[in-house]
């Protein structure tokens, strides 16, 4: 017990004071005034002797070996070496120490003249199989980390994202915004790939707020924001990807239970982890049940020649209920020190009905008044099974090969049917109509990579790997309809198909890494992308295919200036291709007057991408994030409406733009004081929308900003507060208007029983976010507004139970497909 026990003593005793020396007057203080710049230096590399890679956060304590007092001590860095200074002349005890690892006592350190550095070399570690009652650390991590390609958001480490769900962590992650509906926004864009661990998740097939809510935020270990995916990366044409790192449990059996009862939403869930010597078992699953109600009104003028010839007014009210559920499973197993093999699956589905009423109006030479009730059926199912295999070398940590396979599969099925009355409304009804949609998309891919590392000592790292990827992608829709309001249903082929499509992808790709004396870092990759389609429409027999090659560079240089500021500059080309929202060519004629429909002649987009960014971190918890980025997107994807002289309009999506954003963002987090964490963004682009095709030039400056602000008070309770807002943003053929959240939160945590109590209220003030939206083009203009219920209270329990003990874990590999474009 002595032997454990001493680790965490003097890890506990180096942690407090470097962090506050001022508080621990029984110790001796170092000198730092110019003589201790004379004084000798103790150095050294701490490595794990089994895996052979650095200990990082290792305490390394320099005792009296007389009085066995602490002189001095330190934390070993991300490549496992310390440095001790300002050492007086003398013989020492050296003891290093980490959870999960055997104390290593190095006796009879002698120290001589003044000046000279004591050089250790390479300390071997040896792992230690005991468990321990509770494990206290012993060097944290800060909230937010900035690494050579991505910052991370620690949201393990901030105490307020206890009770809450992933859109509430995400509300604090650095250069991001989360809209009141969920929306998560990266450098003024939507358009992101969102993964978990690694790999993009069943869950977020249909919906990506959807699943975020349904996440706990206690499951939530991390997120990376990377904003300029290197060539490891699948070619994604975005603004970036967001990773979500779960929790990686230590030995032994931990897990919890989470429910919230709202006034918008209600959430159960609950995880489960377990590890023991080689094997590793987590699971997590949860459900919802929601309402959401609102609707929209809108004015559109159909011109000829300038001209009016005809208005059409409209008014709708929708309800919306719902219920979704998720669950996966994740079964690890080391097969020796150097070769581990794993499976998970996760499975998933929603359902989902509204129900609306639109009234409509059209002045015309053939005026028409009709109101349509409308019920909608949504379902989806979806699943994703992964195996992987990773083998390590003994040669180095960095050195590793793995093979990883995954099978996905996502279902929907969509039904609506409606009714229509003349207005002023009567019992007769003069027309009735329904129709099926079925789609669904299979994907199959294989992966290899291998990882080689020239020079540990300077950090030369080469990359290469190659994927293959297979799509299914197919749709069936029909629909029937009876003019004249009987129940006599007639089914109208020219408004019904079959769709299938077909997309192999594959990638081969090689990166090179490199620093240079700490200071400078480089890295330059490429990707090399094949794709082939083949595509029918079978109803109308009717068929298409394409291919296409793409050699996709990335190069990022980066400067450090101490251990608190980095430079970096980037350039990547990525490209993006259309989902199955953009796909499908079911064409939904619910509203008779605007007819929607996908494009499956789409082609991918592809964007240039250009990012400047500076960061400065400092150790009271001070951070700066500066971005300059400049991002083109050719081909671009764009919802495009036309309306027809009957004054129909139909929208559809076409490549039909160049899309051209800059900017700059900045992120600022503080704390004034220990208990007070205070953080906020600000973001300001330029968007130029410009198709040569229509003739259209769209162009204008926005902005984001938010602030969160969160206090912890005695007695285990905390408070926060946090508000976003956006400015108006330009679409090709119009505008749509700014729109602000707001919310207040406040948590208590009885650690006894292990259980906490948070009470959120959202934008408690407002019942309703609205949004104008306003088109103008030649043939029409439109001015409407959409309100949705925003006002949102919320009570939260989270119980939690078991132990974690000391052990180690390893990174897990994951597949991630993130190249398609998501609705």
């Amino acid at each position: 017990m002595k032997k454990i026990l001493l680790p965490l003593l003097l890890g506990i005793v180096v942690s407090v004071r470097a962090q506050n020396p001022a508080n621990m007057p029984q110790l001796p203080a170092i000198q730092t005034n110019i003589k201790a710049s004379l004084k000798a230096k103790i150095s050294g590399t701490v490595m794990d002797v089994t895996q052979h890679k650095p200990v990082e956060f290792a305490t390394v304590a320099l005792l009296n070996p007389k009085t066995e007092k602490i002189i001095g001590g330190t934390t070993t860095g991300e490549s496992g070496k310390f440095t001790i200074s300002g050492v007086d002349a003398g013989t020492y005890r050296v003891v290093i120490s980490f959870i999960g690892y055997e104390n290593k006592t190095i006796n009879n350190v002698n120290v001589g003249t003044e000046g000279t550095e004591v050089a250790l070399g390479v300390v071997q570690m040896q792992t230690d199989s005991r468990t321990l009652n509770e494990v206290v650390v012993t060097a944290e991590k800060p909230l937010v980390e900035d690494k050579d390609d991505r910052m991370v958001y620690n949201a393990d480490k901030d105490a307020t994202n206890s009770g809450g769900t992933a859109i509430d962590v995400l509300k604090k992650v650095p250069l991001l915004t989360v809209d009141p509906d969920g929306t998560v926004s990266l450098k003024g864009s939507s358009s992101i790939k969102v993964l978990i661990n690694n790999k993009p998740s069943s869950i977020m097939a249909r919906s990506i707020s959807e699943a975020l809510q349904m996440i706990p935020a206690e499951l939530i270990k991390s997120v990376e924001v990377v904003t300029a995916p290197s060539a490891k990366y699948d070619a994604e044409g975005t603004a970036g990807v967001i990773n979500i790192i779960t929790k990686n449990q230590l030995q032994g059996l931990t897990g919890g239970v989470n429910a919230s009862v709202g006034s918008r939403r209600n959430n159960l869930g609950g995880n489960f982890n377990y590890k023991r010597d080689k094997l590793s078992v987590t699971a997590y699953g949860g459900g919802n049940v929601n309402n959401y109600y609102g609707g929209s009104e809108s004015v559109r003028q159909n011109l000829q020649n300038g001209q009016v010839i005809s208005t059409i007014e409209q008014l709708n009210a929708y309800k919306n209920k719902g219920r979704s559920g998720f669950g996966s499973m994740s079964i690890d197993y080391d097969l020796d020190t150097l070769n581990r093999i794993g499976v998970d699956f996760s499975l998933g589905g929603e359902g989902r009905n509204t129900n609306s009423t639109r009234d409509t109006k059209v002045t015309s030479d053939d005026p028409q008044n009709f109101r349509r009730y409308n019920h909608t059926q949504n379902r989806n199912r979806n699943m994703d099974v992964n195996f992987n295999y990773t083998k390590t070398f003994k040669r180095s940590k960095e050195q590793e090969y793995t093979f990883l396979a995954q099978y996905n599969q996502n279902k929907n099925h969509s039904n609506y049917s409606l009714n229509q009355y003349p207005l002023p409304e009567s019992e007769v009804i003069d027309y009735r109509e329904r129709n099926n949609n079925d789609n669904q998309q299979k994907e199959f891919t294989l992966q290899t990579d291998f990882t080689y590392p020239f020079s540990t000592v300077k950090r030369r790292l080469l990359e290469v790997g190659t994927k293959a990827i297979l799509r299914n992608v197919g749709s069936d829709y029909r629909l029937e309809n009876a003019p004249d309001g009987s129940l006599n249903y007639q089914e109208d082929p020219s408004r019904a198909n079959t769709f299938d499509y077909q997309q192999l992808v594959w990638a081969s790709y090689a990166s090179f890494r490199m620093r240079i004396n700490k200071m400078w870092g480089f890295s330059l990759g490429g990707r090399m992308e094949m794709t082939n389609i083949n595509a029918n429409f079978i109803s109308t027999s009717t068929k298409f295919t394409d291919r296409y090659q793409n050699f996709l560079p990335n190069i990022t240089i980066s400067q450090r200036f101490g251990e608190e500021r980095r430079l970096r500059l980037n350039y990547s080309q990525r490209i993006q291709r259309p989902s199955i929202f953009f796909l499908n060519p079911y064409v939904n004629s619910s509203d008779p007057k605007n007819i929607q429909t996908g494009n499956p002649y789409l082609d991918p987009e592809l964007a240039h991408s250009v990012e400047l960014s500076y960061s400065t971190f400092t150790k009271k918890g001070t951070t700066v994030n500066a971005m300059l980025f400049g991002r083109q997107t050719n081909n671009a994807i764009e919802r495009i409406t036309t309306v027809d002289t009957s004054g129909v309009s139909s929208s559809t999506y076409r490549n039909i733009a160049r899309n051209s954003t800059y900017g700059m963002n900045l992120f600022g987090s503080a704390r004034p004081v220990k208990q007070w964490n205070i953080s906020g963004s600000f973001g300001l682009n330029y968007t130029i929308l410009n198709s040569s095709a229509l003739q259209i030039k769209n162009e204008n400056w926005s902005y984001q900003f938010n602030l969160n602000s969160s206090l912890q008070l005695p007695h285990d309770i905390s408070v926060q507060a946090n508000g976003s807002y956006t400015s108006r943003r330009i679409q090709l053929q119009g505008q749509s208007s700014g729109f602000y959240y707001y919310g207040f939160s406040g948590r208590k945590e009885f650690k006894k029983q292990k259980v906490t109590i948070t009470a959120n209220f959202e934008n408690p003030f407002r019942r309703y976010n609205t949004i104008e939206n306003l088109l103008r083009t030649p043939t029409f203009v439109s001015d409407g507004s959409n309100y949705n219920v925003i006002r949102n209270i919320r009570l939260s329990v989270n119980w939690r139970f078991g132990k974690m003990n000391a052990g180690q874990d390893r990174e897990k590999k994951k597949i991630s497909n993130d190249d398609g474009k998501q609705g």
